[in-house]
């Protein structure tokens, strides 16, 4: 779902930045390099942010045999 239309941001979008250390509707604004506009994605970013933190999302390692 479609947390700013104004700048294409999506919910998984902003958990990523979360999970990577955004901790505020600035962070996460910054983050995705969202300029100031309507301002009706920061009550849901908000929300997202009062759900608790993300767990970081890990990169698959692949392990090469020697």
């Amino acid at each position: 779902m479609y947390v700013c239309v104004c700048h294409a941001v999506t919910e998984d979008v902003v958990r990523e930045h979360m999970a990577a250390g955004a901790c505020s509707a600035k962070d996460v604004r910054k983050a995705c390099g969202m300029r100031p506009g309507c301002g009706s994605c920061v009550t849901r970013i908000c929300a997202l942010l009062s759900e608790g933190p993300v767990e970081p999302v890990l990169e698959d390692s692949v392990e090469v045999a020697a």
